[in-house]
């Protein structure tokens, strides 16, 4: 059975949070060590400019989110 994405968000050791959004903006790159992430910058996101990329370590996830944590004022994300 197949499910529906449920998006998530990616914390790191320094506390840093990724939100992956849709299988479509997440990628493991071969030997799956390394996880390419792109995230929207605004909605209806079209060109590679309104993207913003991340290369994470696997290794380097502390902690899966889901529902996705809500950026903060500037943007950024920050884990708790």
């Amino acid at each position: 059975m197949v499910r529906p994405f449920e998006p998530f968000t990616l914390v790191t050791g320094d506390g840093d949070a990724v939100n992956v959004l849709s299988g479509e903006f997440v990628f493991a790159y071969p030997g799956g060590r390394t996880l390419h992430v792109s995230v929207p910058l605004k909605v209806n996101a079209k060109s590679e400019a309104d993207f913003e990329e991340h290369r994470i370590d696997v290794f380097q996830i502390t902690k899966v989110v889901t529902p996705p944590l809500k950026a903060g004022r500037n943007g950024r994300r920050k884990a708790s």
